[in-house]
């Protein structure tokens, strides 16, 4: 009777956490991103030292500024044949622009439906306003890098949005951490950090009867911390993709 009962257990059990696995690996698969602006010049009319004009195509221009978007494939999956749509505000204009795979050497092509439209060149606010990119790959690690060269009419920043309608797919906005830490976020490896660092120095103290050598050892730990913060997430993402 008990190995029937144990048997029937770990039968709803494995449907249970085949169930929950199966989930996982059909979830939404988020493309982060995030936009970086440079202000590169604007057009200047100064007594003292001079001009200074930008022209596009022999007509004046206020300002330029270079937006850079990057796309990071975070997710477990691998993707196909997805079609990215940059937009910018209606007061911009993307003079030019040019993205990359960062894990292949070819550049980017754009969309058939926006090729049409650029060969055609008659809707002219389409064609300057928007950026249609198709990814052939996009493997899970992989990174997508799009520079923009932008104006604006009122010289001020452009604003760029990023989209997608890829089944399965949602893009997630991912700002760029003021402090990293090889690419990690800095305040991300201190907090978990201090956490781990704060439980080795206990088990230290607690289990080395040499007071002087667990405290020095709890010491050393406590100056590292950061770094074994970025170890720990380092070593979850590797187990994660392992797993996946």
């Amino acid at each position: 009777m008990q190995i029937i009962l144990f048997s029937f257990i770990t039968f709803v059990l494995g449907i249970i956490i085949t169930h929950l696995w199966t989930k996982y690996k059909t979830r939404i698969k988020k493309i982060k991103y995030n936009v970086q602006y440079q202000y590169l010049g604007a057009s200047v009319d100064d007594t003292r030292f001079g001009s200074v004009k930008l022209l596009y195509n022999d007509k004046p221009i206020k300002c330029l500024y270079n937006a850079k978007v990057l796309l990071s494939n975070e997710s477990h999956h691998d993707i196909s044949d997805m079609e990215i749509n940059i937009v910018c505000d209606p007061d911009s204009t993307i003079i030019l622009s040019f993205g990359r795979n960062t894990s292949s050497f070819n550049e980017l092509a754009f969309t058939k439906d926006y090729g049409k439209v650029l060969n055609e060149g008659k809707n002219l606010v389409y064609i300057f306003t928007r950026r249609d990119y198709m990814l052939p790959v996009l493997n899970r690690g992989d990174k997508v890098e799009i520079l923009l060269l932008m104006t604006n009419v009122h010289n001020k920043q452009p604003i760029v949005e990023v989209n997608c309608d890829y089944a399965g797919v949602r893009m997630k906005y991912s700002p760029k951490a003021p402090y990293e830490l090889f690419g990690e976020s800095l305040q991300h490896c201190s907090l978990l950090g201090s956490f781990i660092t704060l439980l080795l120095c206990i088990s230290i103290v607690l289990f080395i009867g040499n007071r002087v050598i667990a405290v020095f050892l709890a010491a050393v730990i406590a100056l590292f911390a950061s770094l074994v913060g970025f170890a720990f997430i380092k070593i979850i993402k590797f187990l994660t993709k392992l797993l996946s």
